[in-house]
């Protein structure tokens, strides 16, 4: 059990040093993404609609965010500049969230609304948190959570 908890652990602080929140991003057209990231989007997500480019940093690293929709589902990738995935996010239905991410979420924001929920995954898939918009008091906020509803970092937007 402690092996497990430290391995989240881990994986929920490379979470947060990965996070796009801390990139700069921008937006950007098709054709200033490297070949590679595009190559490699491409050939594992070949029933992307609605796609969109995002350029940041992380680090001093350049990252691509690619956001697409597909089956009803919105998505975002983030690579690497030699098409390395970094981390995946999937859109979920706020009414799906965990008990253990609502509990926290109802304790530290009583009055919230979920706006809207995603789960973070590595890059082989397994998930490692829970990325959350609520809005409470008149303001809105994004959530990181770790898979056990330990808030991780909250953004105000």
């Amino acid at each position: 059990m402690k092996t497990q908890f430290l391995i989240t652990m881990i994986l929920a602080m490379l979470w947060i040093a990965l996070s796009p929140a801390h990139a700069s991003e921008k937006e950007v057209s098709k054709d200033q993404v490297p070949k590679t990231v595009l190559e490699a989007f491409e050939k594992t997500y070949p029933n992307a609609k609605e796609v969109e480019f995002e350029q940041g940093m992380i680090e001093g690293k350049v990252v691509y965010e690619i956001e697409y929709k597909e089956n009803g589902r919105e998505y975002e990738i983030l690579y690497d500049s030699d098409g390395e995935i970094l981390q995946k996010e999937e859109s979920i239905d706020v009414e799906t969230l965990p008990v253990p991410i609502a509990l926290a979420i109802a304790k530290a924001y009583p009055k919230a609304t979920l706006e809207e929920a995603e789960k973070v995954m590595n890059p082989e898939g397994a998930l490692i948190g829970y990325e959350v918009e609520i809005k409470s008091e008149g303001k809105k906020f994004e959530l990181q959570l770790d898979t056990y509803g330990k808030i991780l970092k909250t953004e105000q937007d």
